[in-house]
Order: structure tokens, then sequence, then C-alpha cells
């Protein structure tokens, strides 16, 4: 009978064994649903106005002190899918088509720029404050500029001062480096710890620039549209540098004398993505514009041959 027990334990034990290997075998094949849904569902939290701000959790942007909003991983991917593989073909139009478009030609120059950057901080006593520039501005932002703004406690005064310091460590969480300014001229009995919001003056001289209205912002970078013999028109990446009320200026990607697309750029860009042979960093492949029937043309916003002459 003992021995009867025995086998009856060691089988039970062998079974429940057995249940255990499958049971973290399935485990392994199909890992937490609740994980998997987080993982899936939530990538960073950014915002709105400053897209390069990346959180791991929910707070405020350290710039504009907006509330940062969920960016999902499969909306990120999503976005991603989208801007690759878009391409843009050249895009060919008459004067009297770009007239009626609005499209204006602009020639690139340079210029002296006087850009205003958004800051805010604290006050750290009543003659001195710090705030926060992300890493990318730190080319512009040196001791001595002049900075305006106005305090919390008293927003219907102005606060006048200059840049005394910039710190030499980036924040890993923001990406921003601390500035310390003097304040030169406030109102008095300003207090230690109450809220900043201002601008730093930065004058840029001699930079090349061009109309914010030449600039088309898309997903994998910003574009204008170059204009080429026969008003060929032709998309070209570039990179920007800070924006005035108006201008930005170019870093890369345009050479002076070159003449620009500056108005509804959106139209040529919705022709040339319907074309879509070659890419914004130009390719060698070319597609003329369609022939029409005798006394018609072909309309670029239209996409089709229309009556009259173009």
């Amino acid at each position: 009978m003992k021995k009867k027990w025995m086998w009856i334990v060691a089988l039970t034990v062998a079974i429940g064994l057995w249940a255990a290997k499958d049971l973290f075998k399935k485990k392994e094949m199909n890992p937490e649903k609740s994980s998997v849904t987080k993982m899936e569902e939530i990538s960073y939290w950014t915002c709105p106005m400053h897209p390069q701000i990346h959180s791991g959790k929910a707070g405020e942007c350290p710039i504009c002190h907006m509330k940062l909003v969920q960016v999902k991983q499969q909306q990120a991917q999503m976005q991603n899918q989208s801007t690759k593989g878009e391409s843009r073909s050249e895009v060919q139009a008459s004067d009297s088509q770009i007239a009626l478009l609005g499209i204006q030609k602009h020639t690139v120059e340079k210029m002296d720029l006087k850009v205003l950057l958004p800051v805010s901080g604290r006050f750290l006593s009543s003659s001195s404050v710090a705030f926060k520039v992300y890493e990318s501005d730190l080319r512009y932002v040196k001791p001595g500029l002049s900075f305006k703004g106005e305090s919390s406690f008293y927003p219907e005064e102005e606060i006048l001062g200059t840049i005394s310091s910039v710190d030499s460590i980036v924040d890993p969480t923001s990406r921003t480096v601390r500035v310390v300014g003097s304040v030169k001229k406030g109102p008095r009995g300003l207090f230690s710890e109450t809220s900043f919001r201002g601008e730093v003056e930065i004058n840029l001289k001699d930079r090349i620039a061009i109309p914010e209205s030449a600039v088309l912002h898309t997903g994998s970078g910003d574009l204008v549209y170059i204009f080429g013999e026969g008003n060929r028109l032709t998309a070209r990446q570039v990179k920007l540098g800070p924006k005035t009320e108006s201008f930005y200026e170019v870093l890369d990607g345009l050479k002076v004398g070159e003449v620009i697309s500056s108005g509804p750029n959106f139209l040529i860009d919705s022709e040339a993505k319907i074309r879509g042979v070659s890419n914004p960093a130009g390719g060698s492949d070319k597609k003329p514009t369609p022939s029409c029937p005798e006394g018609q043309h072909w309309d670029i916003p239209m996409s089709m041959c229309m009556p009259g002459k173009g």
C-alpha cells in the first residue's frame, strides 16, 4: 500500500512539472498582454510647439510650459513610414500659370536678421534671473546679449537686462542649458523663485535668408522649390536656422543668387508628388508636361487639360 501511494505522489509531481513547463513555454511565446499594450501604446511625451522635447513621463515643456502630449508607438511608426519613399517630380509651368497660382520668384540673398528667442525661467534674486535655452540655440546665445520680459508678480512692468553667463552642461531630460542674466531695469521688490517670461534679442549679420512663405515643412524635412530653365521647378531640402517674423536663416542647401518659389508652394508640391518621379535630393528622372489637344493646356493645380492657352 505504501509503495502504491509513493507511485501516485511521483506521478502527480511529474504531471505538475510538465504542466508548469508548458505554461512557461506559452508565456515566452505570448508575453503579458498588459506589458505589450503598454509598449505599443505610449512611446514618449512631446511638446506641440517644441517637438524636439521627448520625455518618458507626462509634464510641462521646459521651454514654453505647455502640457506635453502623448505620442503612441504605433502612431510614431506610421508617421515614419508615411515619410519614407515620398518622391517628387520636377514641375514646369508657364508665366501665366505662375501668375494665376500667385507664385512669386524670390532671389536668394544675404541680409541682417533680428531674432527674438523666447525664454522662460525664474528669478534668483531681485537683480538676477535664470532661464533655459535649448541646445540647438546655444550657438547664438552668449554673454552680453540683451533680453526683455516680465515677472509673474509684475506682469504690467517690462524688465530689461543682459546675459551674464551661460552654463556648459546640458540637461539630459530637456536638452536645455541654464543661462543667467542681470536685471538692469525693472520693478522694485522682485521676489526670488517667481517666474519670468521673455525673449533674448539676437542679431545675425550677413546671413543667407529666405521668406517664410518659401518653405514647405514636411515630415522628412524642410523643402523649397528652385526655379530652373524654362520655369522648371525642382524640390530641394534645406537646413534652417532661427526664424524672424517673416524670414528663416538658411544654414545649408541654398546659394546666393538662386531663384526660389515663394507663395502657395503646396500647390506645386501637390503636383510634384502626383507625378512622383524623382526625390527632393534631386534625381535625373524627368517627366514632361502631358500633351493636350489643340486649343487646350495642361493645368498644374487641376492636373488635367483645360481650355485656352497656358
